[in-house]
């Protein structure tokens, strides 16, 4: 290729669907040379032989960066392409040989870490030339001074760039209302695709020409490298759908320029990697549980008050002047946590970006319509990350800011970029506490839950160990990983017990994880507490075997040996003379092992492992203590006055009390001596579970307490400050 030209050529050869687009070719050994070594770097020579027509050895030299200059006409304010040509001078070096810059009258237009030998970025060899090109580069009409930078110390000889408008997308263009997959509903223009589709895919922009379309109910995924809605152009996502943007979403309508529904199936989530039209409402239908409390967020930015509360299509309960939308305050009094909105909340105030609420939809039966239990929401998308301001230390409510499924622990498919992980420095707990409306029982999830994924619109309650503080929502948490709307989203191999109770109707469980690396007392991320921002009247838990054995967890992982020697006591919270069902959920449990559940006031033991176990009893008392044990044992059969002193926990409850948990009826007697032998205090008693001993006035010191029942004996040390 021989080279002539020492000015620039202005050629128009680019010919597509019969339109004609700018080319500038500019010719690098007509620049001005700077940086470098001079008569070393970017120096005028030949090109295998041929005439003295390119920069050879183009690259950082002397610490300096080497600038090659041309001045360049722009014609038309639109987006480029630019195409290097390039020679590779030398072997390879790291992983990136070379670093440019492109610069127009000083203003960075993009970096590219050029490679040698390497796709996608180029086709250069020692042995011919090769070129890479860079797309959409926005420049405006007029004359620039453009720059190329190189920046490490790898030479290249560089021959030319073209600089040339890039050609239209691939454009679907609505010709009237109808479905997102119905060819009817488009035209197509632009550029062939590499792909030729006749429904929208993610190589195309698509164009809602004044017209709706909808993604009907459980088409599947849908995908649009843009969505612009002109006109009153409107987009609808039916449920149970996933639509992927690679780019911008702009509206043009003020209000339901896109409306996403859960009303009779699953959420449809949207994810986009542009930017959003700031101020063109987007609106979320979200259907709830009939006359339950939810705890939801908006799943939207500056998203109004009023436009919930005013909006005919909302069904949220209000009772006077106050709404069933309640903001939570950890430093509140308890039974005041909740701020209710009240009548009189003007056009100013939001949901707040992240923040949780807790609402109850109508149960109003003059309302024949299925809208009658919807909430719904209007605001803009979220096109960043977003951080939540939580000034108070200890539970705050917050929620997923997306409509789109969110990573939760490092269980899921991004273990860095999920919302326990990013969260764990500012977390006292890294826990997740969740509420289930329809069995009104709280869902707790740690790192030890398997993949758990946040749904759409979600409100949590998280616990921060310091006030003013930040909690971070990114956009790399986004997927679309379910078109589930539950929460429970799990998947494990290993050795797990989930334990449920069942009572008038209501179920709620707790988790035993049987996990190497793990104690038998906290540990952080894998263990967690009941929820206790307010009490709970419905709860089943399990008490940690050491360390603070009166801790009451939702989720313990605890050793995954010596399965026989863990007897976990499991404790409950339920309405007083109630009957309760005991099941379990058994994953993985080791060959040769049983699951049984044990009822020391019927001193009986119960297999929960098989197919559809179930143990079921009265409760008389809304409290449980010492009365239900679960154990993994090699044993055919459990005997309960063998198995008895495994489990019995003695602490002091307070400075004054002794507290024996876990004790089967019969006679007793508890003896208490100090280092030297010495015994200083002996009670005796009928056992009944549960019995609090008052202490005498002792010194400080480790003390020995004996306890002896018809069983056996056991002795455990005790320290009294």
């Amino acid at each position: 290729m021989k080279k002539i030209l020492h000015k620039l050529l202005f050629i128009a050869l680019l010919v597509s669907c019969s339109a004609i687009y700018s080319q500038i070719t500019v010719e690098a050994e007509n620049g001005i040379v700077a940086g470098g070594t001079p008569g070393t770097t970017a120096v005028l020579g030949s090109e295998n032989g041929g005439t003295d027509n390119v920069l050879i050895n183009v690259r950082k030299s002397s610490s300096t960066d080497n600038t090659i200059t041309n001045s360049v006409t722009i014609p038309t304010t639109t987006n480029y392409d630019f195409k290097l040509t390039y020679y590779k001078s030398g072997s390879s070096g790291s992983e990136h040989d070379n670093t440019l810059e492109f610069r127009a009258n000083g203003v960075l237009k993009f970096t590219h870490e050029l490679k040698k030998n390497a796709s996608p970025d180029g086709t250069a060899t020692t042995a011919a030339y090769g070129t890479v090109t860079i797309s959409n580069i926005a420049l405006d009409a007029g004359t620039y001074d453009i720059e190329l930078r190189a920046k490490d110390p790898k030479g290249f000889n560089i021959d030319n760039y073209i600089i040339s408008e890039t050609p239209p997308s691939p454009t679907m263009t609505s010709t009237g209302n109808g479905d997102w997959n119905n060819p009817d509903t488009w035209t197509v223009s632009g550029a062939v695709a590499t792909v030729p589709s006749i429904t929208p895919t993610a190589e195309y922009e698509v164009v809602l020409n004044g017209h709706v379309v909808t993604i009907p109910s459980n088409m599947g995924a849908a995908a649009a490298k843009s969505i612009e809605a002109t006109g009153s152009g409107q987009l609808i996502l039916r449920q149970n759908n996933t639509l992927t943007v690679e780019e911008d979403i702009t509206l043009s309508r003020s209000n339901d320029g896109m409306i996403l529904y859960a009303q009779n199936g699953n959420f449809s989530t949207v994810t986009f990697g542009g930017t959003y039209t700031t101020g063109k409402k987007t609106t979320i239908v979200k259907r709830l549980s009939q006359d339950k409390w939810t705890l939801v967020s908006s799943g939207l930015s500056n998203s109004k008050q009023f436009k919930t509360l005013d909006d005919s299509r909302n069904f949220t309960v209000k009772v006077g002047t106050k709404h069933a939308f309640g903001s939570y305050d950890n430093t509140a009094a308890s039974g005041s946590k909740y701020t209710y909105v009240v009548d009189g909340y003007g056009t100013g105030p939001t949901w707040g970006s992240g923040i949780g609420w807790a609402t109850k939809s109508d149960e109003n039966t003059a309302i024949t319509t299925d809208t009658k239990h919807d909430v719904v929401f209007q605001g803009d998308l979220h096109s960043a990350d977003v951080p939540v301001s939580l000034a108070n230390a200890g539970f705050n409510l917050v929620g997923n800011p997306y409509p789109a499924y969110l990573y939760g622990n490092s269980a899921t498919a991004d273990a860095t970029n999920n919302v326990l992980t990013e969260n764990s420095s500012i977390l006292s707990e890294a826990t997740l506490w969740l509420w289930d409306s329809d069995n009104e029982a709280w869902i707790t999830k740690n790192q030890s839950s398997g993949a758990y994924h946040i749904s759409p619109l979600q409100g949590f309650f998280v616990k921060t160990n310091a006030g003013s503080t930040t909690f971070s929502f990114t956009e790399a948490m986004q997927t679309h990983i379910s078109n589930s709307d539950s929460f429970l989203k799990t998947s494990n191999n290993r050795f797990s017990i989930d334990l449920s109770i069942e009572s008038q109707g209501r179920r709620t469980s707790t988790s035993i994880n049987y996990l190497e690396n793990t104690t038998s007392s906290f540990d952080n991320g894998y263990d967690s507490s009941v929820f206790g921002g307010y009490s709970s009247a419905f709860e089943v838990y399990t008490k940690q075997l050491s360390g603070d054995v009166n801790k009451k967890l939702a989720i313990q992982s605890i050793p995954n040996l010596d399965y026989d020697s863990m007897v976990i006591p499991v404790g409950l919270s339920v309405s007083a003379n109630s009957e309760i069902t005991f099941s379990a959920k058994t994953l993985n449990v080791p060959t040769g092992y049983k699951v049984y559940l044990e009822d020391r006031l019927n001193n009986t033991f119960t297999r929960l492992d098989e197919a559809n176990a179930e143990y079921t009893t009265p409760v008389s008392e809304t409290s449980t203590e010492g009365r239900f044990y679960l154990h993994t044992s090699a044993k055919s059969v459990l005997s309960t006055d063998k198995e008895l002193l495994n489990s019995v926990s003695i602490y002091k409850s307070n400075a004054s009390t002794l507290k024996i948990v876990g004790l089967s009826q019969g006679k007793t007697s508890v003896k208490i001596y100090n280092v030297l032998g010495k015994k200083v205090m002996s009670s005796n008693f009928n056992a009944n579970g549960v019995k609090e001993i008052s202490l005498p006035k002792l010194s400080s010191g480790v003390y020995v307490v004996q306890l002896e029942t018809e069983a056996g004996k056991l002795n455990k040390k005790i320290v009294l400050e």
